[in-house]
């Protein structure tokens, strides 16, 4: 009887320790807290004043856009920020036709401690030579 208990025991503490070691994994040690969430990151960008003139220019069909976020440890040109940059991406294509056609984008790194812009970027590219994963088309790849 007193070895069975031992075993749960046993069972059990490596159940607990494997269950904090996965929730670290699935985490990830970069799993900070910030001071500004995703949602705010994106309307940051969105209401940057390049931001605003390019989508009011390129950007027509809402159903075309999609809009993404990633929590990054540095911009571009290699700033790391100690809480880490938000990473947003607005993009839209510029037709519903099939093949790979023009991708607009907004691209905007924001601090994700203090909320400051710390880049923006807005550029057409080729789907095929955009980022694949962040492709607006299901069908492009």
């Amino acid at each position: 009887m007193e070895k069975s208990k031992l075993t749960v025991i046993a069972v059990l503490t490596v159940l607990i320790f494997v269950g904090i070691v996965g929730a670290y994994t699935y985490l990830g040690p970069g799993s900070v807290d910030t001071n500004v969430s995703s949602s705010e990151a994106v309307a940051i960008v969105e209401n940057e004043p390049t931001a605003v003139n390019y989508s009011e220019e390129y950007f027509n069909t809402e159903e075309w856009r999609v809009t993404s976020t990633e929590l990054v440890d540095s911009v571009p040109n290699g700033t790391v920020q100690e809480n880490g940059v938000w990473r947003v991406r607005i993009m839209e294509r510029s037709c519903a036709c099939s093949g790979i056609k023009d991708l607009f984008v907004i691209e905007g790194y924001v601090s994700a401690s203090t909320g400051d812009l710390l880049e923006i970027e807005t550029k057409s590219v080729l789907e095929s030579e955009y980022d694949k994963k962040t492709c607006s088309s299901t069908s492009c790849h």
